[in-house]
């Protein structure tokens, strides 16, 4: 599969990762929404980087394999030291 093949559907699969993550957290109380409020931010500068982001073949597939690419990427960036 060629690279844009494989970050098209990227893509796509984190977009409907993070539109299920706002639909469960739009049913929540206030205080469970305003507890995720920077989580659902990441989330969403995650999904709008990766329509300039360049990855490779193999991070581009290893991420592909994945059921949640979405949760994968910010559960890795919240391990990071900033």
């Amino acid at each position: 599969m060629a690279n844009k093949e494989m970050m098209r559907q990227l893509y796509e699969r984190m977009v409907a990762e993070q539109q299920k993550y706002k639909a469960w957290l739009l049913e929540q109380p206030p205080n469970v929404i305003l507890d995720n409020t920077c989580k659902f931010t990441v989330r969403e500068d995650i999904v709008m980087e990766l329509e300039v982001l360049e990855l490779t073949d193999a991070q581009a597939a290893a991420l592909l394999r994945s059921r949640t690419p979405l949760a994968d990427v910010y559960k890795a960036w919240q391990q990071a030291e900033t």
